[in-house]
């Protein structure tokens, strides 16, 4: 509570001061309203950071509300679902990205954060396009939580050793895939196991920095099929590729993605294709062998693509329930994730998950370490690669559910040889034709 205004003898009668003092104690003494978040997983390093540069900084900053972070897993998605559809549920709503999202503003389970974001000035600070992703028929019903993209990780100290230079086309990075194989060094660190999604991380990557991003706009505006021959060259690319072992062969479905991550620390592949939430697995894997990480943006892999691209995403969206009864202290909280001190904080403690997109975001600073400067570094990047038009299209931000749902098996089918490249777009094109008519598509921001 704010500073009591002081009253005069003259003005008010010694009964009403006591009046108003004890009502001031009352008010000051009163317990804070919870705001509940629920999260997913974290393991207990990462859930001390959040307390120690989230939970207690806000708490300890007023005295009304409290927050309160719940970790709920792999499950957290399916409880969301459930706990919404009943009208409850926590105060905070954590999303896996704009096409979740999207089921719940339809379901009508979301709050709109349109005076919030005016209140809190977040069309100043958030990027203008980043924000259009969580916005529907002109409210605003999200924040994107965490940006995301993906570049071309290496290992560079196995690069020093063997004369190595990181590759900017095609051609550079399969005759240094080939001398890897030669070498017997796995070239891509990769692997799905657990997570059948990883499929259409390769999809997306590819349709950016090979049929290009213009060309992936046009269709994702309904403009051009997803049959047309750059988008079947990109997957045809990715089925040459898994065929001369770049991906490790029947290794992939027997390695999770952390796992897959290790070996490129281990020195036993080279390269990954990879998010930038790679950084958080540095920990576990790059700092236990004692070699060195860096990154740079996937190749180019045909004329139709410029250089750089950084394919966009947004990790995870958040919003506020439709039913709170703290909707004020919950976009206090959402506030709060914004700070500079926070995402430098969180990115030294938990790299790669704290990315917000802001339109000045915290550029790395001289106190940090490498690997989490590289992190920041990347994010920085990424907002760049919005003012200058060198962004690509992630699959989980841009594609419909379903679309996107039949790319993470349609993937494999082309791999195993199942179905073929074209059978493959064909198959994308149908779901993604049907998914426009029934307007599910987000209507793009213009590209510059």
């Amino acid at each position: 509570m704010g500073p009591v205004s002081k009253v005069t003898r003259r003005t008010v009668l010694a009964g009403g001061v006591a009046a108003m003092a004890g009502l001031a104690s009352t008010r000051a003494n009163a317990a804070p309203k919870r705001v509940v978040w629920w999260y997913e997983g974290a393991t207990a390093a990462q859930q001390a950071a959040l307390d120690q540069y989230l939970v207690k900084p806000f708490n300890a900053s007023q005295s009304e509300y409290e927050l309160v972070i719940e970790f709920r897993g792999s499950a957290l998605p399916d409880q969301l679902l459930v706990a919404l559809a009943a009208g409850s549920g926590p105060d905070i709503i954590l999303t896996n990205g704009p096409s979740w999202t999207q089921r719940f503003v339809l379901a009508k389970r979301l709050l709109p954060l349109t005076e919030f974001a005016q209140k809190f000035e977040w069309n100043k600070r958030i990027v203008p396009f980043m924000l259009d992703m969580g916005t529907y028929d002109g409210t605003i019903f999200a924040i994107p939580k965490t940006s995301e993209t993906q570049v071309l990780f290496y290992n560079r100290t196995l690069f020093a050793k063997n004369g190595w230079a990181p590759p900017t086309t095609r051609a550079e990075f399969e005759v240094l895939a080939d001398k890897m194989l030669s070498a017997k060094i796995q070239p891509l660190g990769a692997g799905n196991a657990g997570t059948r999604f990883v499929n259409r991380h390769y999809v997306g990557a590819s349709f950016s920095c090979c049929a290009g991003p213009d060309n992936v706009y046009k269709a994702l505006s309904g403009k051009l099929p997803w049959n047309e021959p750059p988008f079947v060259d990109s997957i045809q690319l990715l089925k040459e590729w898994w065929d001369k072992g770049y991906f490790g062969g029947q290794k992939y479905f027997a390695l999770s993605m952390q796992q897959a991550f290790a070996l490129m620390a281990a020195g036993k592949s080279g390269m990954a294709i990879q998010g930038s939430w790679a950084f958080q697995w540095v920990d576990e894997t790059f700092k236990k062998t004692g070699q060195d990480l860096d990154w740079v943006p996937i190749p180019r892999l045909s004329p139709a693509a410029p250089y750089p691209v950084f394919p966009l995403g947004i990790g995870a969206d958040l919003a506020i329930n439709a039913a709170t009864q703290v909707p004020e202290g919950a976009a206090k909280v959402l506030n709060a994730l914004l700070d500079h001190k926070f995402i430098i904080a969180m990115s030294e403690a938990w790299g790669g998950e704290w990315d917000s997109p802001l339109v000045s975001p915290p550029e790395p600073g001289s106190g940090l370490d490498r690997i989490t400067s590289l992190a920041v570094k990347l994010n920085f990047e990424t907002t760049k690669a919005l003012q200058t038009n060198t962004y690509g299209y992630a699959p989980w931000t841009f594609w419909p559910a379903r679309t996107d749902d039949y790319m993470k098996g349609g993937m494999e089918e082309v791999w195993l040889g199942q179905i073929t490249a074209k059978q493959f777009c064909e198959k994308v094109n149908e779901i993604f034709q049907q998914d426009l008519k029934d307007g599910l598509v987000k209507t793009l921001p213009a590209r510059a």
